[in-house]
């Protein structure tokens, strides 16, 4: 029996070393790739695009045969230590339908034609997240405010009759900006404004019973700056 014990014993002694030795540490994982370098103080020029949902949508639906349009314009921003950003941007609307009054539910267009524009002048600033994985997707929010004009002309409209008149209001927005080359860049947000008490005072817009021109939008951007 001792014999046996010992030779157990012996076996035990040779054969750890061997099984820890087919037991091989798992290689690290790969460092993520490292922050682009970014100038302190970035500024940069863009130009945007965005298809906007008025709040007002019964009224624009009414005399424009859709409740939704499209914005155009452009801006700057200035990014500062890659993490907080301040833009500034302008960007309008214009559309041309037709007057019409309502009675009884019921619609009735007049063939007089009714030109709208409205130009949103913004200011926002928000923060940029910093992500290692991925260095060229940069994600962001922001809050601001926005000086909007509203003009509204008709054929037969005297200038008394026309509508220009201007409004402030609260202006949020998130998305993601997307690196594509060292100086080139395109973000994909979401926008929202609110802009109370701009129509509503008469015409269709006071039968509904609508007086936000703001509204939800998707915008997109082409940034050139880094």
């Amino acid at each position: 029996m001792k014999t046996i014990s010992a030779a157990c014993l012996l076996t035990l002694v040779l054969t750890s070393p061997l099984a820890a030795q087919t037991r091989r540490p798992r290689p690290p994982s790969p460092p993520p790739p490292p922050l682009p370098s970014y100038p302190a103080f970035a500024p940069r020029a863009f130009v945007e695009i965005s298809e906007q949902q008025f709040a007002a949508k019964e009224t624009f639906k009414s005399v424009f045969g859709e409740s939704a349009g499209p914005f155009r314009g452009g801006g700057v921003d200035l990014v500062l230590n890659r993490s907080l950003f301040v833009e500034i941007s302008a960007s309008q609307y214009k559309k041309t339908g037709q007057r019409l009054f309502r009675s009884e539910g019921k619609d009735y267009r007049l063939g007089i034609p009714l030109s709208v524009k409205v130009t949103p002048i913004e200011l926002i600033g928000g923060y940029r997240l910093r992500l290692r994985r991925w260095p060229r997707v940069i994600p962001y929010a922001g809050i601001g405010f926005g000086s909007f004009k509203y003009e509204e002309t008709s054929q037969f409209n005297t200038d008394e009759e026309n509508v220009d008149v201007k409004k402030k209001g609260l202006v949020l927005v998130g998305g993601a900006e997307f690196r594509v080359f060292r100086w080139v860049g395109v973000s994909l947000d979401a926008h929202y404004s609110h802009v109370s008490d701009i129509i509503g005072i008469g015409g269709i817009s006071q039968e509904f019973k609508e007086d936000d021109l703001g509204g939800t939008a998707a915008r997109f951007r082409v940034i050139i700056g880094r």
